[in-house]
């Protein structure tokens, strides 16, 4: 082979080796400024917004929405979602209004996950009453505060979570709050999050709380507790979870305890595919707590009256 030959050849491998190179920093470093957020269901989402036959919005989330998905709003109107294109998507009712259990009622149906085979766990004296908290997205922040929606390894949310451990330890509820991160905010988040969560309830706690916000428009999430301004908050349960009843039932309670302490402070409760990780404990309940769009302090804000129908239901008062 001449030397020339050698030379295009020397050329070449240089070339592609610099195009590898390039290609894998703009991988590692590249930024979108319209960044894509990932749940449980492999696909990634904006924020999607649901529709009566007439037009009216139902609700706003960027959790993923399929059809078969159902929503309880804040007056306990259950409906069903019947078609999803891109970032709409129509439901109609399935039951005018849904009969909410109070915060005092309790469910005896049986679970059976992958740790557990019980009914709900039962109610403990205040003084042995137990919660476990954390965060699958631990990146998840609030623009108006940090800039940002998402703060790989620091994010507002994580705030979230301490705001609430510390108004339940007031009251004398013992708290576990992990700050373990699972970053990157990808599909296989809650693969790892499912590590954390099967750790924490170890501990046998009373209830297991994944802390979230949603990525929803800000009038969706805002909203006056007593005169302070605050953000609101949607609890989502996954209907994938063969026990999925049992976890419903619980976050039906919470919801009665909060709209009778602070009416308006519950959007409402979202059914979505998947299991959120909930298929682990009968009492695991994913939060949404505002939105990227509202303040971290007006989540705080919500957390603290949040953490009063906790306490009730906890209590069973």
């Amino acid at each position: 082979m001449n030397t020339l030959n050698k030379r295009y050849i020397w050329t070449f491998f240089l070339i592609l080796l610099a195009v590898m190179v390039a290609a894998y920093l703009f991988n590692v470093y590249g930024s979108s400024p319209n960044p894509k957020y990932y749940r449980s269901d492999n696909e990634s989402i904006e924020c999607v917004t649901v529709r009566d036959s007439e037009g009216n919005i139902i609700f706003q989330t960027g959790e993923p929405v399929h059809v078969e998905d159902e929503y309880i709003n804040e007056n306990n109107q259950h409906y069903i979602v019947t078609k999803v294109s891109g970032s709409e998507g129509i439901a109609e009712i399935k039951t005018q209004v849904t009969q909410a259990p109070g915060p005092d009622s309790k469910g005896d149906t049986i679970f059976s996950g992958d740790f557990y085979d019980q009914s709900l766990p039962a109610v403990a004296e205040p003084q042995n009453i137990h919660v476990v908290i954390y965060h699958t997205h631990s990146d998840e922040s609030y623009i108006p505060t940090s800039g940002t929606a998402s703060e790989p390894g620091k994010g507002d949310v994580l705030d979230i979570g301490k705001a609430l451990q510390s108004a339940l330890q007031k009251e004398g509820i013992s708290v576990t709050h992990s700050d373990k991160l699972h970053d990157p905010h990808d599909i296989n988040a809650y693969h790892r999050s499912r590590r954390t969560a099967a750790q924490l309830i170890k501990e046998q706690p009373d209830a297991v709380f994944d802390i979230h916000r949603d990525s929803a428009p800000a009038r969706a999430y805002q909203t006056s507790i007593n005169g302070v301004d605050s953000a609101r908050i949607m609890i989502v349960i996954g209907r994938s979870n063969p026990n999925m009843q049992t976890n419903l039932q619980y976050a039906k309670r919470i919801k009665a305890a909060a709209d009778e302490l602070y009416p308006g402070l519950m959007r409402g409760i979202f059914m979505g595919k998947g299991d959120y990780n909930q298929d682990l404990y009968p009492t695991s309940i994913l939060f949404e707590c505002g939105t990227d769009r509202l303040s971290k302090e007006d989540a705080i804000i919500a957390v603290h009256s949040l953490s009063d129908a906790i306490v009730k239901v906890l209590r069973d008062k």
